[in-house]
C-alpha cells in the first residue's frame, strides 16, 4: 500500500497542524509501502490569513476536475489524519479543508499529481490558508512595474518590467512553481519594453514574447520559453507596440494592429505557428480601423471561435469606437454590414476578459479627453455592448490587474485611481449574475502591499500569484479563492 503523511512546510506555524500524519492507503499496492509526504505551505507571519483554531479538517482524493471523491474523510481536533483506499493514478487532487464549527473558513489542495507503484513518492506542495485571502509568503521577485505574468503551465512566469529605482529593464526571467513553492530564475530576455505575450502550440505549448520597444526600435524578434530556456527568433513583421496578441484553440497565435514606434497604427493581422521553428505570416485580412492600445479576446474555447477587437486608438490619437470580429477559420473580418456593435464610452488602455456565459467585459481604459472610465461595458453577440456596474471610487483603474479566478469570477487588484495617484491595496471580486445577466463588483480582502503595473497569475492550484508593482524588492502575496471550481 501507499501511505502519505503530511507535514508542515517549511514557511510557517501550523498550529494543529504541526506534526500531524496522513495515511493514505493506494488500493492497488501490494509490495510493501510507498510513503507519499505532502508539503503544507503557510502564510508567514500573516495571522489574518494563517488557518488558526480549526476545530476539524476534511481529507479528500480525487481525480483532477472530478466532482466525486474517491476517498474523504473528516478528522475532530487531535485526532490523527489516517484516510485509506485511494487507488494509484496519473490525475491525483488532495483537496484539504478547515472548518471552525460549520463553517468552511480554510482550503488547500495540490496540484496534480502521479501515484505510481513504479515511480518514486511523490511530495506535492499544498498551500493552505484561510479562504478569500491575501496570504505573505516567503519568497521575493525582483521588483518589476510593468512587465508580463504568464501562467504556463500551472506556474507563474515572470518577464519583463521596469525597476523603478534605478530606471532599467529587468532581462531575468523568474519562475514560481506551487509543486515545489520555490521561486527561480532559468534564463534571461533582451531588454525590451510593453512586450505582450501568448501561450503558443499545444502540444507542448510554450509561452511566446512579442513586439514592445527595444533600443527605441519596434523588437525585431520575438522569445520563447518553456519554462526551462529562453529561445529568440528574428521575426521583423511583429516590430510593433500597443499590438494585441492572442492564442487560438488550434495552438496558433493572432497578433493584431499596435504601431511601429512614432508612427501611425496599422491594421495588420499577422499569424505565429509553431513548425520546427517560429513561423510568422502576415494575413491578406487588414482591420477596417487600424489601431493601437486595443484588446482582442477569443470568444470560447471552440475551434475557429472568433476574436473580438475593442477600442484602441486610431492615427489621430482618437478612441475607437466600432468593434471588430476576425474569424480565424476564414481569416477574414466579419462585414461592417453585419457586425456593426459599438462601445458606449470609447477607450483605450483597458482590458477584456471572457466571462463564463460567452460575453465579454470591459473594464477600465482612457476616454477621449484621457480620463479613467469607472463605467464597465458587457458584449455578447445578441446585445452587443451594454452599460455594466461601476467601478468603486476605491478600485484601480490604471495599472490594475484583472486575473480570472477558477469559478470563472474576476479578480481586480491594485492600480492606481488615476495615472499620477499612489497605488492602491485595494482588491474586487467581479461576478457575472446567471440568472439576470448583472455585473455585481464586491470588495474582498486587501492585499498586503499596495501595488501597481503588478503581476497577477493563476496557478495550478486555484490561488493567483501577486508580485511587483512596487519599487522596493518585496514579497510575492497568493490570493486563495473559495474552493468552487478548484476541483
Amino acid at each position: 500500500m501507499a501511505v502519505a503523511r503530511w507535514h508542515r512546510g517549511a514557511r510557517g506555524r501550523a498550529g494543529w497542524l504541526v506534526g500531524a500524519a496522513v495515511a493514505v492507503g493506494l488500493a492497488a499496492c501490494a509490495d510493501g509501502t510507498m510513503v507519499i509526504a505532502p508539503v503544507i505551505d503557510l502564510p508567514i507571519e500573516d495571522p489574518d490569513a494563517t488557518a488558526a483554531g480549526l476545530d476539524e479538517i476534511t481529507l479528500t482524493v480525487a481525480h483532477a476536475k472530478s466532482d466525486r471523491d474517491l476517498v474523504s474523510q473528516t478528522f475532530a481536533r487531535g485526532v490523527a489524519l489516517d484516510l485509506s483506499g485511494a487507488p494509484f493514478g496519473d490525475d491525483l487532487v488532495l483537496h484539504m479543508s478547515g472548518f471552525i464549527g460549520a463553517s468552511p473558513i480554510a482550503y488547500g489542495r495540490t496540484c496534480t499529481v502521479t501515484v505510481s507503484p513504479s515511480n518514486p513518492a511523490p511530495a506535492p506542495h499544498l498551500f493552505f490558508s484561510r479562504d478569500v485571502k491575501f496570504a505573505s509568503l516567503a519568497v521575493a521577485p525582483l521588483p518589476r512595474v510593468g512587465g508580463l505574468g504568464i501562467s504556463y503551465q500551472g506556474t507563474a512566469l515572470l518577464v519583463g518590467g521596469i525597476n523603478v529605482l534605478d530606471k532599467t529593464l529587468v532581462t531575468d526571467v523568474e519562475r514560481y512553481d506551487p509543486l515545489t513553492g520555490q521561486l527561480g530564475k532559468y534564463g534571461t530576455v533582451l531588454a525590451r519594453d510593453r512586450a505582450v505575450y501568448a501561450v503558443l502550440g499545444i502540444s507542448p505549448p510554450r509561452a511566446i514574447v512579442i513586439g514592445g520597444v527595444a533600443n527605441g526600435d519596434g523588437a525585431p524578434f520575438v522569445e520563447v520559453l518553456d519554462g526551462r530556456t529562453v529561445d529568440r527568433t528574428a521575426v521583423g513583421e511583429t516590430a510593433r507596440v500597443d499590438l494585441t496578441a492572442t492564442a487560438l484553440t488550434d495552438g496558433r497565435v493572432m497578433v493584431i494592429g499596435g504601431n511601429p514606434p512614432g508612427l501611425a497604427p496599422v491594421g495588420e493581422i499577422d499569424e505565429i505557428a509553431q513548425g520546427d521553428a517560429v513561423e510568422v505570416r502576415k494575413l491578406n485580412a487588414v482591420l477596417a480601423r487600424p489601431r493601437r492600445r486595443h484588446t482582442a479576446t477569443r470568444l470560447g474555447d471552440d475551434v475557429g471561435a472568433p476574436v473580438l477587437i475593442t477600442g484602441g486608438l486610431d492615427e489621430m490619437d482618437q478612441p475607437i469606437d466600432i468593434a471588430e470580429l476576425f474569424k480565424p477559420l476564414r481569416e477574414e473580418l466579419a462585414s461592417p454590414a453585419t457586425f456593426m456593435f459599438k462601445l458606449n464610452i470609447p477607450r483605450y488602455g483597458h482590458t477584456a476578459t471572457l466571462m463564463p456565459d460567452g460575453s465579454v467585459l470591459i473594464i477600465g481604459g482612457f476616454d477621449a479627453l484621457g480620463q479613467p472610465v469607472r463605467k464597465l461595458e458587457l458584449f455578447s453577440v445578441d446585445a452587443g455592448f451594454l452599460p455594466a456596474a461601476d467601478l468603486p471610487l476605491e478600485a484601480g483603474i490604471v495599472e490594475f490587474a484583472a486575473t480570472t479566478l477558477p469559478d470563472g469570477r474576476i479578480l481586480l487588484t491594485g492600480g492606481r485611481a488615476t495615472p499620477s495617484s499612489p497605488p492602491l491595496d485595494s482588491a474586487y471580486i467581479v461576478r457575472l449574475d446567471p440568472l439576470n445577466g448583472q455585473v455585481d463588483v464586491v470588495a474582498t480582502d486587501h492585499m498586503a502591499l499596495a501595488r501597481a503595473g503588478h503581476q497577477a497569475v493563476m496557478l495550478c492550484d486555484g490561488t493567483i500569484f501577486i508580485s511587483g508593482g512596487t519599487e522596493n524588492q518585496l514579497i510575492a502575496e497568493r490570493y486563495n479563492p473559495p474552493p468552487t471550481g478548484r476541483r
